[in-house]
């Protein structure tokens, strides 16, 4: 599923900042935005642009161009501003032609926006458009051109697997309310790269003849969105270091994921000396078994792994009944490295279900490294 980088949403609260006579705060969701004074009214329906959109460069969006179309966090007279607030009557409606549109609707393709990518996830989209080539796809219907490019398309993502994407607080604030006496566990977000490796027993033949002969073991490694094939790169590197491979075909089935890095990925803001990985999800997906913290601890250390350092453990309302409660929570140095955290990952998991799982980025990491 896509994500939605723009929305249509409501004011929810406009609050004065502090030494501003021509800005204040608007809440959106769970969101706080710097926007003009006097131009919007609490319960008005907005158009919200999500940060990391890439604003299409057309004249109403000139004012991005030095920040290269980009939306980013920003910090304005001390109040941080995430998104982008949009009226939706106006040039923009007369423009994009948006329509009678309700709170909740999707207006990213409309608008024309695009989701910015880091250098990572820029190799991973060129990579797919390759595989979405239409010549190629056409030319493939036939024998000749199969024999002469034999080697199947094996990249792409296991079906079977759930890509690492956890929601932000600030797109899911009741949560906070419908779930505040939950118990939960708080570990530390690392910003390097999303890994995935995955296994699953598959029959050698289809219909009856599969059932006479044993299962073989699919081993895959994945980035995020992608199967990785090339030997040589850090994720085959890192399935070598720890011996996933060997691991995983004690446990068919069993996906790992985690967040691996070395010392040439994210400008190394942990100061690894060697490759590394940190795993946080585990998943039996046969039996659709979610690992909780202290099952994956154990998994970890019978199997020489690394785990993400575990920061709390305790009732939801105990971190925040607010997304601002929980925003300043995520916030603090990195038990990792003499450095900013990234924010923080809070789930709840009882009996192999998840609960609840999200996330809660640090504005001051933001406002550091996302330039």
């Amino acid at each position: 599923m896509e994500r939605k980088l723009a929305h249509i949403e409501k004011i929810e609260t406009l609050t004065p900042i502090v030494g501003a006579d021509k800005i204040e705060v608007a809440q959106v969701l769970g969101w706080q935005c710097v926007v003009k004074k006097g131009e919007f009214k609490v319960g008005d329906a907005i158009i919200y642009v999500e940060v990391d959109s890439i604003m299409p460069q057309t004249p109403e969006f000139e004012f991005l161009r030095e920040r290269k179309f980009r939306v980013k966090t920003i910090k304005l007279k001390g109040q941080i501003s995430q998104g982008l607030v949009l009226p939706l009557d106006g040039d923009i409606e007369k423009k994009y032609h948006l329509g009678k549109l309700t709170i909740g609707d999707d207006v990213t393709n409309i608008l024309g926006i695009q989701k910015y990518l880091t250098p990572t996830e820029k190799e991973e989209v060129s990579r797919e458009a390759i595989e979405k080539n239409r010549i190629k796809k056409y030319l493939r219907r036939y024998s000749f051109f199969r024999r002469l490019f034999s080697q199947k398309k094996k990249d792409k993502f296991p079906y079977w697997v759930v890509k690492t994407d956890e929601e932000r607080i600030h797109n899911m604030p009741n949560v906070l309310l419908t779930h505040k006496e939950v118990d939960v566990y708080v570990t530390e977000k690392i910003d390097y790269q999303s890994a995935t490796f995955t296994s699953k027993l598959m029959p050698r033949f289809n219909g009856f003849l599969g059932s006479l002969f044993p299962k073989r073991h699919i081993f895959a490694v994945c980035s995020r969105n992608l199967q990785v094939l090339d030997k040589n790169s850090l994720y085959w590197t890192i399935a070598n270091k720890y011996n996933i491979e060997q691991i995983l075909k004690k446990y068919p089935n069993l996906t790992i994921q985690g967040e691996q890095g070395d010392t040439n990925v994210q400008g190394n803001k942990y100061k690894l000396s060697e490759p590394k990985m940190w795993v946080f999800n585990i998943i039996d997906h046969a039996k659709g078994y979610h690992y909780d913290y202290d099952e994956m601890l154990k998994f970890c250390d019978d199997n020489g792994l690394d785990i993400v350092p575990l920061l709390h453990k305790c009732k939801l309302s105990d971190i925040g009944t607010s997304v601002q409660e929980v925003v300043e929570f995520s916030k603090g140095k990195s038990v990792i490295a003499d450095t900013h955290r990234e924010g923080v990952v809070i789930r709840c998991i009882k009996n192999g279900k998840k609960i609840l799982s999200f996330k809660a980025i640090n504005p001051d990491f933001l406002l550091k490294y996302d330039s």
